[in-house]
């Protein structure tokens, strides 16, 4: 059966589709990422208003590119504590790093001086990671956490991060542990970089991105993949 869920929103995966095809239409955007043309435009244009996207006129057609510093300082409202500064100028770099990108743009940014902790942040309703990805970061922070306090970092109901928890450990990306009388949770890097769903779209996402990552992942939760032998693995 199809994955019917994934780590990047719409959002990102169009943005991510503009840096590495500057130029492409509304048509061919929609194409590659796999949603509609109607909810291709309406990202855009949100995109657009917020000048993270700036959109130009070539002949008869519209042609985007991304603004990298409106891009970095960008976090959804309530999501900043799980979008570690380090982590995001990670992505923010390799981004750079793997557009068509020819030097400094109008603000002088480079893949190796862009820092989004130097800007002031910009807050917005929508966000680049899903709460499946969110809560990865939360695991990643702190495996300890519970499913009320997840709840609370991520913005959901703990219904739905036990239901979200549920659904990954099914795909083998998060591992559950008993530590007394609670749960404690790990994630299996290498099944989330071999995961199938990071693009739903017929173009697949650019594996340097899926791999700078898992590695910061890895890096925030700051311990072996494998857990400690103390601790008693919870059945599936």
């Amino acid at each position: 059966m199809a994955q019917t869920w994934g780590f990047l929103t719409n959002h990102a995966l169009v943005l991510i589709y503009v840096v590495r095809h500057h130029g492409a239409t509304v048509r061919e955007i929609s194409s590659g990422v796999g949603v509609t043309e109607r909810a291709t435009l309406a990202i855009l244009r949100q995109l657009s208003e917020e000048g993270i996207v700036e959109r130009s006129r070539e002949g008869r057609r519209n042609t985007y590119a991304v603004n990298f510093d409106r891009m970095a300082a960008y976090r959804r409202e309530g999501t900043a504590s799980l979008t570690p500064r380090a982590f995001v100028d990670g992505l923010i770099k390799t981004l750079l790093a793997i557009s068509n990108y020819h030097g400094g743009d109008a603000n002088g940014a480079t893949p190796e001086s862009l820092d989004s902790g130097a800007q002031d942040p910009r807050m917005g309703t929508w966000g680049f990671f899903t709460n499946h990805a969110l809560l990865l970061l939360s695991i990643s922070m702190d495996s300890g956490s519970t499913v009320r306090e997840m709840a609370t970092g991520v913005g959901v109901t703990e219904r739905a991060v036990v239901a979200i928890l549920n659904q990954m450990e099914q795909d083998g990306i998060v591992i559950r542990y008993r530590q007394g009388r609670r749960n404690t949770y790990a994630i299996d890097f290498e099944a989330l970089r071999s995961f199938g769903r990071w693009s739903p779209g017929e173009w697949p996402l650019p594996p340097e991105l899926i791999e700078v990552a898992v590695s910061g992942l890895r890096g925030l939760a700051g311990r072996a993949e494998t857990a400690p032998a103390a601790r008693e693995r919870v059945p599936a």
